[in-house]
């Protein structure tokens, strides 16, 4: 499993990055304007099949950065297997540039499962929880204390730049919920080559939504 994670610069303004891993390309939103922050945020991935050619640990996820530095990131991770290992998991910073690990126990999937990552703000807490779905039903969850998010995007991950060809895939019904509304997000909006994927608001930039995000072939090396 990851041992660290590299936080795509355009999702937040904190510096977490890990010099080993390769990132393919992304849909990367933030950080928010206007002292605003993300309450909430989901999105459903279609996986894909396995890599092809790949003897590394490969990693599609969507993340938070956070003000404390810290990463939320749901994970869906292979490493040398046909399927797909599925996990909640945080980043946390521990200093300027020193993260901690902090993994869920999760459960399986495979070529064709919907995985929803669902991350939500509870004002009881002060925490952010992850809630992490397989067609629906829920295998993976964690709760933890990470200030709050600046900034949403995807990723395609490979922990040290062996993982082969990771086949086209899909997002869908991401929805990003901002504390107040900043009509401005969608300037913040960055595109890697090939992905597309619309953002809009219907209430002035408090609730973000992208139908459809299509991140393509991608390969390491």
């Amino acid at each position: 499993m990851p041992s660290s994670r590299q936080l795509i610069s355009a999702l937040a303004a904190v510096a977490s990055t890990s010099v080993d891993a390769a990132m393919g390309p992304a849909f990367s939103t933030g950080p928010v304007g206007g002292g605003s922050w993300i309450r909430e945020a989901t999105s459903t991935l279609v996986l894909p099949k396995a890599p092809s050619g790949s003897s590394g640990d490969t990693s599609l996820w969507v993340g938070m950065g956070t003000s404390n530095g810290d990463l939320i990131q749901s994970i869906a991770d292979n490493w040398d297997a046909s399927n797909w290992d599925i996990f909640a998991y945080t980043l946390l910073s521990t200093g300027p540039s020193s993260q901690m690990p902090v993994q869920a126990p999760g459960g399986k999937a495979n070529a064709g499962d919907k995985v929803t990552m669902h991350y939500k703000f509870d004002d009881a807490s002060g925490n952010y929880t992850q809630t992490v779905l397989v067609n629906g039903s829920q295998v993976s969850t964690l709760s933890t204390s990470d200030g709050h998010a600046q900034g949403f995007g995807s990723a395609v991950e490979c922990a040290a730049n062996n993982c082969g060809t990771v086949p086209a895939h899909t997002w869908l019904d991401t929805e990003i919920i901002l504390e107040t509304a900043d009509p401005n997000y969608i300037r913040t909006n960055v595109k890697g080559a090939g992905v597309t994927g619309d953002m809009e608001t219907s209430d002035g930039g408090k609730t973000w939504t992208v139908a459809t995000i299509q991140i393509p072939q991608f390969t390491f090396g």
